[in-house]
This record gives structure tokens, sequence and C-alpha cells, in this order.
């Protein structure tokens, strides 16, 4: 049964603009509080939340027998269907208590073979400088070798040539 923020506000002894401040705090506006005209109308969760939030039982209303209370439209709920919802609930922990247990060990595993990567490419690194070193420091003689020999008059150029860089290949 739909009621008015103003006929909650009169049962639960509370201000309409705290029900308004509480139906935004608890986020019930879009799909538990409709527009009747100039006229706000909550479903019977939004008024079974707002009792719940502000604390308050809601107060059984002398009601004639054309009208309803607002004790009326809160379903209640058995003691049987609380132990189901929550064997439910304890079910769904239980199964995302597991799912996180077996990201947490993917993403061990992950960091681990990231890890691994990261060393046999640092292992390529320091080989590649290595080599990069060794290649300088001949290129390096080599260009002393021809300083040189450019530095030789031009006739005993090639008897000297011959022996810092060596023989030819053939």
């Amino acid at each position: 049964m739909a009621v008015t923020k103003r006929e909650v506000a009169d049962q639960l002894g509370v201000a309409k603009q705290t029900v308004v401040n509480y139906i935004d705090r608890l986020g019930l506006a879009p799909e538990h509080v409709k527009r009747v005209g100039k006229t706000d109308v909550l479903d019977d969760f939004a008024v079974s939340a707002l009792a719940d939030a502000l604390g308050k039982n809601i107060p059984a209303r002398t009601a004639t027998p054309s009208t309803t209370t607002l004790e009326d439209s809160v379903p209640t709920v058995s003691p049987d269907a609380r132990d189901t919802v929550i064997a439910a609930l304890n079910g769904r922990i239980a199964d995302l208590k597991e799912q996180n247990d077996r990201l947490v060990s993917e993403l061990a595993e992950l960091r681990a073979s990231r890890e691994r990567e990261l060393g046999e490419l640092r292992d390529q690194l320091a080989a590649a400088n290595d080599r990069a070193a060794r290649l300088a420091d001949r290129v390096a003689g080599i260009a002393e070798r021809q300083q040189a020999i450019s530095a030789l008059p031009w006739w005993k150029r090639s008897v000297f040539a011959t022996k810092l860089l060596g023989p030819g290949s053939e």
C-alpha cells in the first residue's frame, strides 16, 4: 500500500523533512518513491527501511475499518525465511572468499612469473652491455692504430699496418 511522506512522518513521530533526508540518505528515491501529482508516495519497502533507519517501531493506529495502517503495509518475515536468507548469504560469502583466495594465488603466481622474466631481461641487458663494452674497446684500439698509421709517411704505412692490424683475411 502506498503511503505519503507526511503520513510516514506522522506515524514515526518525526518531521517530514527528516523523512525526506532519510530517503536521500538511504537512496530510496528512484525505485521506491513515486511522484503522484504533487505528492510523493512511498512503497512498502521504503516505509520499512525508513522505520528501521530511524530506529522506531511504527505505532499501531486506531483505524476505522476503511483505513489501513502502516503496520499492515510492512511485511513480516518468518524466522525460517530469515534463516534461509542468512544461510544463502553465508554461502555467498564463502564463495566470494574462495574466489578471493583463488585470485590471490593467481596474483602471486603472476608476480613470481613477472619477477623471473624481469630477472632474465636484466641478465640479458648485462650481457649486452658487456658485449657493447668489449666492442667499444676494440673500436677504440682500432682507432688508435689507424691514427698511428696515418701519422707515418706513406712509404712505411703498408709494413706498419700489417704489423699493427695483422694480416688480412683470405
